[in-house]
């Protein structure tokens, strides 16, 4: 039945009498539609028509030498003529139309989406300062003044929207873009290695370089110093910049036991229901809803909401209790876990600039535990920059050559 059909309705006729077959020719003649026609039995025809068609069914079969009349009505149209008379229950309906529609101009949920590094807490506490709150007239709001109170409250954001729909609040924000550090080549900074390594490539942008391609450092050796230098020697203090890059070597070995813990229910499960009307909850049950030992503990929320047309702050919530019995099982794919979780940590330790060139793992078991070890060869980044101590500036001072005649001209 198509949605269409059922908004204009329909009536089912029943014709009787010697060829009522001869009803259905009378309607094709006069181009009513007709579907589901029933083929005669004892003399008798049932057959659908549009619900406004109804009226004329007993005088066209009366033209035939037929009896006509109309067996039920069906559809909207059908609805509302057996509900015209009962007029308490469309009281009813008219005013929880009424109450849904005045329900839905105050906010009952608040969504917040978007934030990546700020904490939801500070946006929410700002909105309700901003007058954004469970229980709020909506109407009465105003974007830019909402807008500006909640980014002056939290400078992360740059910019936000709060769209209301059905008592629903879904609140987008964007946060403001980190900006690139500003380099300070006035300061004095040299770049040290960071692990030991074997140096693959030196970019010295500026300062100079103490080491070269292919040779071993460890952490804290100076890789660009933090100086610069001229045809004459060492001219100065200054700031290293430049990128040096070396082959590093990692093993990682994680563990776990063989077996793990696998629960199954052990008894019946125990529902209780609570009503949840805005802030407050109406139990219906006696005693506490604490979960207790050897239990799991299921909350099943049922808001009476339809999404993005109408949220109430009414909700029945559904806490299942089901006793559970613990047991030793294998640990299934435990080895491919350690196996991804070892490849994870690699990653984290090179950076994203950083590339594995060649891994291998390695698996042994030994008193119900798995060993699983990651050896493998990778090219990444080793410099950091530190600042110059006065030992270091001593020392340039050091090597600066004093000042002759060819010099000065």
């Amino acid at each position: 039945m198509s949605r269409g059909r059922y908004l204009a309705g329909w009536v089912t006729a029943e014709v009787s009498g010697a060829e009522p077959e001869r009803f259905l020719t009378a309607l094709a003649q006069r181009d009513i539609p007709f579907w589901n026609a029933a083929p005669p039995k004892d003399y008798v025809l049932t057959v659908c028509l549009p619900y406004r068609m109804g009226k004329l069914v007993p005088g066209l079969a009366k033209g035939l030498g037929c009896e006509g009349r109309v067996r039920s009505r069906h559809g909207l149209p059908a609805l509302c003529r057996r509900l015209r008379r009962r007029y308490g229950l469309m009281a009813c309906l008219l005013l929880g139309a009424l109450l849904l529609f005045a329900g839905s101009t105050f906010v009952w949920q608040i969504d917040v989406e978007g934030n990546v590094t700020v904490p939801e807490g500070p946006i929410r506490q700002a909105l309700q300062e901003c007058g954004v709150d469970i229980g709020a007239f909506w109407p009465a709001f105003s974007q830019d003044a909402i807008r500006n109170g909640v980014i002056l409250r939290v400078p992360a954001i740059r910019w936000m929207t709060v769209d209301i729909r059905g008592g629903h609040a879904h609140v987008i924000v964007r946060e403001k873009r980190e900006h690139l550090p500003v380099v300070q080549m006035r300061e004095y900074v040299k770049i040290v290695s960071t692990k030991p390594a074997l140096v693959d490539e030196v970019q010295a942008l500026h300062g100079t370089a103490e080491t070269e391609p292919g040779r071993a450092v460890l952490p804290g050796e100076t890789l660009i110093g933090g100086y610069t230098t001229g045809r004459f020697g060492v001219l100065g203090p200054g700031r290293a910049v430049g990128r040096v890059t070396g082959r590093t070597w990692y093993e990682l070995t994680a563990r776990a036991p063989l077996t793990e813990q696998s629960e199954a229910p052990a008894g019946r499960e125990r529902g209780q229901w609570a009503l949840i009307l805005g802030k407050t909850r109406i139990n219906f049950y006696k005693g506490s809803s604490i979960c207790p030992a050897g239990c799991d503990k299921i909350i099943e929320s049922h808001p009476l909401a339809v999404k993005g047309l109408f949220t109430l702050p009414i909700a029945l919530e559904r806490t299942v209790t089901v006793p559970v019995r613990r047991q030793d099982v294998p640990a299934e794919g435990l080895e491919e876990r350690l196996e991804g979780l070892l490849t994870e940590r690699l990653l984290a330790a090179i950076g994203p600039e950083g590339m594995v060139t060649e891994s291998h793992f390695t698996s042994t078991e030994g008193d119900g535990t798995l060993y699983v070890t990651l050896r493998a060869e990778c090219r990444e980044p080793i410099g950091a920059e530190i600042p110059l101590t006065d030992a270091d500036l001593a020392e340039i001072q050091a090597k600066i050559p004093p000042k002759t005649e060819d010099q000065g001209t």
